[in-house]
């Protein structure tokens, strides 16, 4: 029986992060037996550079890749937007193939896991990369003192407990975010879902020796 699993990322695959962190892994569980549909955010100028050469890869790995385009403005309902775009091509894949199994890279994806889990009895696995909403406020991204941020950071500290509990599976970067997790409140049990992945390298794409010039600068990310 093939295997569908559904796989939502809001960054991109055109963009580096895609590229070093998302598709290395798909790539390597395909080998497994698993059939990958990937829903990813790509933005404009970023899609058309790189666009043939994620295809390229997509098809070679066989790797059903959906991209959607990235909404930046207005801020939060532009973001409101692309998810309610995820969800839709989400339930329209389901409907297509009977997905499996659905892997939520981060927590805007989760919501959508979450939801899937609710309606269609589909496990999910949440992928938490790191404390969201909380790396949004010391970001400087979202101020509290704004009612508006305050009632969505609220939200996603609400939903945050949910992912936990209710995925099947858990996917922190460090040791010290699965403590954090488990000194919770009514968390104190669920450790044994919790794996920790740190990010990791090709060592054989990514050799000191194979670079000659190294460049630093402080505005690199996206915001």
């Amino acid at each position: 029986m093939v295997k569908h699993v559904l796989y939502l990322s809001y960054d991109g695959m055109t963009d580096p992060l895609g590229q070093s962190q998302v598709l290395p892994y798909i790539v390597g569980l395909t080998k497994a037996g698993y059939t990958f549909h990937l829903i990813s955010f790509e933005k404009p100028e970023r899609y058309a550079e790189n666009r043939a050469t994620i295809e390229a890869v997509c098809a070679e790995n066989n790797i059903n890749w959906h991209p959607l385009k990235y909404t930046k403005r207005p801020p939060l309902l532009s973001t409101v937007w692309d998810v309610m775009k995820m969800k839709r091509l989400a339930k329209s894949l389901h409907k297509k193939y009977g997905l499996s199994l659905i892997h939520c890279r981060s927590y805007l994806s989760a919501l959508i896991g979450l939801s899937f889990k609710h309606k269609f009895s589909i496990p999910f696995l949440f992928d938490m990369r790191g404390f969201w909403a909380d790396e949004r406020v010391d970001g400087k991204i979202w101020d509290l003192k704004n009612p508006i941020y305050k009632l969505v950071y609220d939200f996603f500290k609400r939903k945050e407990i949910n992912f936990f509990a209710e995925s099947e599976h858990i996917v922190s970067l460090t040791k010290t975010g699965k403590n954090e997790i488990i000194s919770w409140k009514d968390l104190e049990s669920i450790g044994d879902k919790i794996s920790v992945i740190p990010c990791c390298v090709d060592t054989d794409k990514f050799n000191s020796k194979n670079i000659s010039c190294l460049l630093y600068t402080s505005d690199a990310a996206d915001d």
